[in-house]
């Protein structure tokens, strides 16, 4: 999902974790109104930066196909590479059991 010639204005967020799944919900604004937008998905790393899959989109109570918003989720994780970056010392990060995890190398 694009939005084309604009960043969506996050007006709140929140992030929890359950399992293996990383869900972030977003509240921004699409077309003058309020709304939510839920993804979730896996996180790991590849080499040495962090990576996410999403696994899920919402967008208020109506389900998006993944397909839709992978190519530019991924697009916007690659222009944000450096801030991605894992500490020298990390190997991998996950969620496991609903934490947080980092294994060291």
């Amino acid at each position: 999902m694009e939005f084309p010639g604009a960043v969506p204005n996050i007006k709140d967020y929140q992030v929890s974790m359950d399992g293996d799944i990383l869900r972030g919900q977003f509240l921004t604004q699409i077309a003058g109104k309020d709304v939510y937008l839920t993804v979730a998905g896996h996180l790991g790393s590849k080499d040495g930066y962090a990576t996410f899959e999403a696994t899920e989109v919402k967008l208020g109570d109506l389900n998006v196909p993944v397909s839709l918003l992978n190519d530019a989720l991924q697009k916007k994780l690659t222009e944000q590479r450096d801030q991605l970056k894992l500490p020298d010392n990390v190997k991998d990060v996950k969620v496991d059991n609903g934490e947080l995890v980092f294994v060291p190398k």
